[in-house]
């Protein structure tokens, strides 16, 4: 599937102060987000997409709607993916995703296609 191409990547950034701005990728609530950052003053800018949705994934770990439960199919254990996370990471049915552990209770899941 080719990479949707964002408008705002090509859009030159000046921050309030004057200064110019670079790109960077920034987190918000522990939520990893685009933006660009001002070289005069440290000001950071959020791409306003990535604030959107970043905004609807804190709502909907603020209201437990990531939450799932384990369940069995066959001799597997299996998780659901909630939409909301389906939406924010544009997941659709074949993606492949590698899983990694941090922890007995920190599973990682990486997607890679």
């Amino acid at each position: 599937m080719p990479k949707k191409i964002d408008p705002m990547d090509k859009i030159k950034v000046q921050c309030p102060c004057g200064g110019a701005t670079e790109k960077i990728t920034t987190e918000w609530k522990g939520i990893p987000v685009r933006g660009w950052k001002c070289v005069k003053c440290g000001e950071e800018i959020l791409h306003p997409l990535d604030a959107e949705k970043a905004m609807i994934i804190a709502m909907a770990i603020k209201n437990k709607e990531l939450s799932v439960k384990i369940r069995k199919v066959g001799k597997s254990l299996t998780m659901t993916i909630p939409s909301k996370l389906v939406k924010y990471a544009e997941l659709q049915e074949g993606t492949i995703a590698n899983w990694g552990i941090n922890s007995k209770k920190e599973l990682v899941v990486e997607i890679v296609g």
